[in-house]
């Protein structure tokens, strides 16, 4: 019983969505050893996962076991052995089938040179890119091979029309040849209109499957409407998908119902990150703050019961502020200008006031590649050096100086100590960052405590919260322009940096 409370604790925080960004990320320690992993999922299923393990640490092996969430001990296939990549030491490499979408748990084993093994358990969240693709040679030769085996079919029904009742040695009567020609045309129309009907059914299953089954962004209806002196996001299914995307058994991820994000177009130069509340079973809403009017790309983060994770998408206008946003004491046409709430404004519940952990940037000016205003006393520096080069794996690093030169104590922001949102140019990528990756922590933490064995002691996985530096682990998925933001608490309030990055094609 208690397992089975757990797996249902356990599957809604499996995965976070992202566009065009599926690859799983992770910073951590197995044991003593940091560790480093990076799977990249197949595109299809069944399919290879390609996972790579980084150890810091001489060791003298990583092995890796992946099976579903649900799945016992006695129904866990056996670990294998990664193998060391020639000329690093210190990379591990490996190949996992996945079989079908839904919730898998990946364990990283790590063997010390004493003998020792130290396991971190890894939720990875399977589901289809893309449908399968047939070669188009492999096409082509069984569309020949179709046709012959059509033509053959209705050849030899023709014949036995044509010679059933013929006595051996006797030839075929002018009557005989024509009912032979008529039984050929009829079951060449059969069998042709047989195939014909094969193929609406196969196409009809693949519009299904793309419809329901592949992993992909779900439109929303955004619209802006107004109670009282407030300005209220109000979000909703689309009308074809109201029965099935209902947000009735939304859970919660990091305390929030949602983790919704406003873009501003064309110029990106407006960021808000909200959280939005349920209202009924088919409408969340969010106290928007002294936004300017215009047109937002909308995206949100939803995870239901049922272990799925939605990335929504829509487009919104915004119209003027209801009351005249307040200003800074410095141009904001030049530099950047972060808020967030102090404290809730009034003593009724959301959504009539702002969620304390809201926080919104507005930018006059175009953003840096190394260092991003605050505020007059702070600015966040963006430590890379490096270019950055697609499908490459890299740990985004970033500190917040003070006029002194020393770099500011950071504090939690929603448990964990930053967050980070990516988005390519024209929107084809979009990525919500942890400094622990992509991974849920909350479902790691559960995966641990369930696999344990009862002789060896569980201690949660907390990732550092407070320090200096925050950090992200990344690859860009493909070359082009990017934003970055990058959410800190400082002081009790949520600070943004906003940062623009190249990515370079792979060579």
């Amino acid at each position: 019983m208690k397992r089975l409370v757990l797996l249902a604790c356990l599957v809604p925080m499996l995965a976070h969505a992202h566009i065009g960004s599926p690859d799983v990320f992770f910073e951590g320690h197995a044991g003593p050893h940091a560790v480093g992993v990076v799977i990249r999922p197949p595109a299809a299923l069944p399919g290879l996962a390609q996972i790579d393990v980084r150890v810091a640490d001489e060791i003298s092996a990583v092995s890796l076991q992946a099976a579903p969430a649900e799945a016992g001990p006695e129904s866990t296939p056996a670990p294998f052995e990664a193998k060391r990549v020639e000329g690093d030491a210190h990379l591990y490499h490996a190949e996992l089938w996945l079989f079908r979408d839904g919730a898998y748990k990946v364990s990283v084993v790590v063997e010390s040179a004493g003998g020792g093994k130290d396991t971190i358990i890894l939720p990875l969240a399977s589901a289809a890119l893309r449908p399968p693709v047939m070669p188009p040679a492999l096409g082509g030769g069984l569309a020949g091979l179709g046709v012959l085996l059509l033509l053959g079919a209705a050849a030899l029904a023709g014949a036995a029309a044509r010679d059933g009742t013929r006595a051996p040695g006797v030839d075929p009567t002018p009557r005989d040849r024509k009912r032979g020609r008529c039984v050929a045309g009829l079951a060449l129309l059969l069998l042709g209109g047989s195939g014909y009907a094969v193929t609406l059914r196969w196409q009809k299953m693949d519009r299904e499957f793309s419809d329901h089954s592949l992993a992909r962004p779900v439109p929303v209806n955004a619209s802006v409407r107004t109670e009282g002196g407030l300005r209220l996001l109000h979000l909703e299914p689309p009308l074809d998908r109201a029965t099935s995307a209902g947000w009735d058994n939304v859970v919660t991820d990091h305390g929030k119902l949602a983790h919704c994000f406003l873009i501003a177009e064309p110029d990106a130069r407006v960021f808000a990150h909200l959280h939005p509340v349920r209202c009924d079973a088919q409408t969340l809403e969010s106290v928007l703050p002294s936004l300017p009017a215009g047109a937002y790309h909308f995206y949100g983060e939803i995870t239901h019961a049922n272990g799925r994770s939605d990335t929504l998408t829509a487009r919104v206008d915004l119209p003027e502020p209801l009351a005249p946003a307040p200003q800074p004491a410095w141009n904001p046409a030049d530099d950047a200008w972060c808020q967030t709430p102090r404290a809730l404004a009034g003593t009724a519940p959301p959504p009539t006031a702002l969620d304390p952990d809201d926080s919104w940037h507005l930018r006059g000016g175009a953003a840096n590649t190394r260092v991003s205003p605050i505020d007059p006393t702070q600015r966040m520096v963006f430590q890379n050096a490096s270019e950055f080069v697609e499908n490459r794996p890299v740990t985004l690093r970033f500190a917040v100086f003070g006029t002194d030169g020393e770099a500011l104590q950071i504090q939690p922001y929603m448990g964990m100590r930053g967050h980070a949102v990516i988005r390519r140019s024209d929107g084809e990528v979009f990525t919500h960052l942890h400094p622990a990756g992509t991974i849920s922590m909350a479902a790691q933490e559960l995966f641990e405590q369930r696999d344990r064995p009862n002789d060896k002691p569980f201690v949660p996985f907390a990732p550092q919260q407070t320090g200096r530096e925050v950090t992200f682990p990344y690859a860009f998925p493909r070359a082009g322009d990017y934003r970055i933001w990058v959410q800190v608490r400082l002081a009790g309030r949520v600070a943004t940096g906003v940062f623009d990055v190249k990515v370079q094609p792979a060579r």
